[in-house]
């Protein structure tokens, strides 16, 4: 009877244990980080698994493989950013300037989405299909309605919703997409400097609103 218990006991030594509960998110957010570094080709899961410190077969594990965790780990960052600009605070009861402050300061804090979506927007494949059907439309009619309120006081009255559009996003994100190009110009941070953020929303403000 003793050898079966022995038995039993070994095996249940060799059973793996269960994953850090914040595994998955960890692998998230590094997924995220080093696909914008990298690209979805350069990057690969072994580094990715690294940088989240968890054993690589936690990313088959919890997404099936390196495409399942690219566009997990986009709905993540996107989610992040839809809970951000719903839920902007109103200062002064100007809706549009309140969405166009949430929106610096979600790019200030996720400078790695503005970096993958421009890598992604580069050319035409199954990814950037996907990302515009899946969160890019939705982008685009939210920031066009926020635009459209705004038109009419801003000093781009008149101006187009495709070139509002890529106007705005490029405004909001491109300093804090190329802060490395930032620091190495002005010795300024702009993603861990709250007052440039602020400041920096201020100026897309009075551009698109014509206020202060």
């Amino acid at each position: 009877m003793a050898a079966p218990r022995r038995a039993r006991k070994s095996r249940a030594a060799r059973r793996p244990s269960a994953p850090a509960p914040d595994s998955r998110e960890r692998l998230l957010e590094s997924a995220l980080l080093r696909f914008a570094e990298h690209g979805f080709d350069g990057a690969t899961t072994r580094d990715i698994a690294a940088h989240a410190g968890v054993n690589l077969g936690l990313v088959q594990y919890h997404f099936g493989g390196k495409e399942q965790l690219w566009r997990a780990a986009v709905d993540h960052e996107f989610a992040a950013l839809w809970s951000a600009l719903e839920t902007a605070v109103p200062t002064d009861g100007d809706r549009p300037a309140d969405m166009i402050r949430a929106a610096v300061r979600f790019a200030a804090r996720h400078p790695a989405l503005v970096r993958l979506m421009n890598d992604e927007g580069k050319r035409d494949g199954p990814r950037l299909r996907w990302l515009v059907e899946r969160h890019g439309r939705r982008l685009y009619a939210l920031a066009g309605t926020m635009l459209a309120q705004a038109r009419p006081r801003g000093a781009l009255a008149g101006v187009a919703p495709l070139h509002l559009y890529y106007t705005f996003v490029g405004a909001a994100g491109m300093i804090f997409s190329q802060a490395a190009e930032c620091r190495r110009l002005t010795g300024t941070d702009p993603t861990t400097t709250p007052a440039i953020v602020e400041a920096h929303a201020d100026v897309l403000v009075r551009l698109f609103l014509g206020a202060g």
